[in-house]
């Protein structure tokens, strides 16, 4: 089964934070670049199999399923709607940053309606 991937803006504006991060107290404009490239290569990726990802510990915050994805030190936590054959990516974050409850959507329902 094949899955429409789609992304909540706070994930996307975090991704685009830290690609800007990256450009200016990093390594540069390329590096960013190519790094962007391969985490949104890496999310439309989750439209296959999303379940090989396990459950992240953040699951037990949600009325709904969380799983976690690694890529490199980045983290990026979703959620899989069978009924809607979506994948939304609800969270991002570098490895050493803390994730808070309140970095996810309250419920369901905010993602059917995204």
């Amino acid at each position: 089964m094949t899955f429409d991937v789609f992304i909540t803006p706070a994930a996307k504006r975090r991704i685009r934070d830290h690609a800007e991060w990256i450009a200016t107290q990093q390594a540069g404009p390329q590096v960013a670049a190519d790094w962007l490239a391969r985490i949104f290569g890496t999310i439309d990726g989750l439209g296959q199999m999303p379940r090989r990802c396990p459950l992240a510990a953040e699951d037990t915050w949600c009325e709904y399923e969380v799983r976690r994805l690694s890529i490199g030190q980045f983290v990026l936590f979703f959620t899989i709607l069978d009924d809607a054959q979506a994948v939304w990516v609800l969270h991002a974050r570098h490895g050493r940053q803390l994730t808070r409850p309140e970095d996810f959507p309250s419920g369901r329902q905010t993602l059917d309606e995204g």
